[in-house]
């Protein structure tokens, strides 16, 4: 196996750089890899296996980009370090023996921040008509970079709403193709059910955070730590980019300011003093006029989350194919199951605007088939215990998952197909 290195200079003072392992063959398709980060520190060795292991089995150049992701390099620039990544890649490996440019299906793979970034790269770079992603396999990603620790507990009905309205009026879990009628009496039996919450519906259900968060691999401590260093402010955690879920959902927290009681800003009753007392309190008060109060940072509160249409109308985008990667006892199993949830159901719906033209199905028959057709392009595969692929000794059965990944990849990008 040939080792190349390239050094990247997408734009000024960037130190982005990546290795590239060839196929034996020139024509082979290419497979960009993006390393799970910070949060699955000193596991080189395992990495090596991981893309050696891709590589062999996908018959695929594999190109890993070394993203900069630390407190010195916050996001945005993990994205922007593989956005320039890809860039390169476009612009010097997809070349002809004459150096002619040519239009190629790209795969993307990546475990934790890589499948985050890997997410956000496979739902953006897929243009019809042009080269981009047409096949992304992501092993525990965080799709959400909101925490379940970040929230208040309590019942969803008595959520609040966001402060800032969404694109949709329709809850995060409620089908933007549903028919008018069938919303209507969607909306009507939420508010039946609003009216008289059993006790049931009002306690919330352990998640996989709860469950599985005190692991020894990917503690939801460790996650958290990561976190707040890899991000400069709490709402950077919101962007679409950074945590991809929000493609299809707003996020189901929001930022408020903090009200905050403070005596020496408060009116005092001058009026009931007599003017040498104000005088005096006017004397001592002006020394404390050059003092900035310290502003109360804002907290982090619950809202109601609402649908997202992704891709928007007229966007000339494509979905690619997907195969979604978790751990059994994985914190993150969750955000997994939501993200296949999501991109399966925006896929029906994609597929039912390009094929029809319409946004809304005729009946359930219809929905069921434009369903099955997204079940079967986006895979969801639940491993014994976290299920991480540079894990090696907590996981035996890493490499027969990630040579199916490359088998699953070889056969989607050199056919078309999957």
């Amino acid at each position: 196996m040939s080792l190349h290195l390239a050094l990247l200079h997408p734009m000024p003072k960037s130190a982005n750089y990546m290795f590239i392992f060839h196929a034996s063959t020139p024509s082979s398709p290419i497979i960009l890899y993006l390393p799970p980060g910070p949060v699955l520190p000193d596991c080189h060795e395992e990495q090596v296996r991981v893309l050696s292991t891709l590589r062999e089995s996908s018959g695929a150049t594999v190109a890993r980009i070394n993203y900069r992701a630390s407190p010195s390099n916050q996001y945005p620039t993990p994205c922007h370090d593989v956005l320039a990544g890809y860039d390169w890649i476009r612009e010097h490996l997809l070349r002809d023996d004459f150096k002619r440019p040519y239009i190629a299906r790209l795969g993307v793979c990546g475990e934790l921040v890589g499948a985050s970034l890997a997410t956000m790269l496979a739902l953006t770079e897929n243009r019809l008509g042009l080269s981009g992603i047409a096949a992304a396999a992501v092993n525990n990603p965080i799709a959400d970079w909101v925490f379940p620790d970040d929230l208040p507990s309590g019942p969803s009905t008595q959520l609040p709403e966001p402060v800032v309205l969404d694109e949709t009026a329709l809850h995060a879990n409620e089908d933007l193709g549903r028919s008018k009628a069938a919303q209507g009496n969607v909306r009507e039996v939420s508010r039946k059910c609003r009216k008289r919450p059993t006790r049931a519906q009002n306690l919330p259900s352990e998640t996989s955070w709860q469950l599985h968060g005190e692991n020894m691999i990917i503690p939801a401590l460790a996650l958290t730590r990561e976190r707040d260093l890899l991000f400069c402010r709490p709402e950077d955690r919101f962007d679409r980019f950074a945590s991809p879920i929000h493609f299809f959902r707003s996020p189901r927290a929001q930022l408020r300011p903090t009200e905050r009681a403070d005596l020496s800003t408060s009116p005092q009753p001058d009026e009931l003093l007599d003017i040498e007392t104000r005088m005096h309190l006017n004397h001592y008060a002006s020394f404390g006029e050059s003092t900035q109060t310290v502003p109360a940072l804002p907290i982090l509160t619950r809202c109601r989350s609402y649908a997202r249409n992704y891709p928007s109308a007229g966007t000339k985008q494509s979905f690619p194919v997907w195969t979604i990667t978790t751990g059994l006892h994985s914190p993150l199993s969750d955000q997994s199951a939501e993200l296949a949830k999501a991109i399966r159901r925006s896929m029906a719906r994609h597929m039912l605007k390009t094929h029809s033209g319409r946004a809304r199905w005729h009946d359930v028959a219809e929905k069921e088939r434009y369903e099955d057709v997204a079940f079967g392009q986006v895979h969801l595969n639940v491993m014994p215990g976290v299920g991480l692929w540079s894990r090696q000794d907590d996981n035996p059965e890493w490499k027969n998952s990630v040579e199916e990944v490359g088998i699953w990849m070889r056969r989607g990008l050199e056919s078309g197909l999957t």
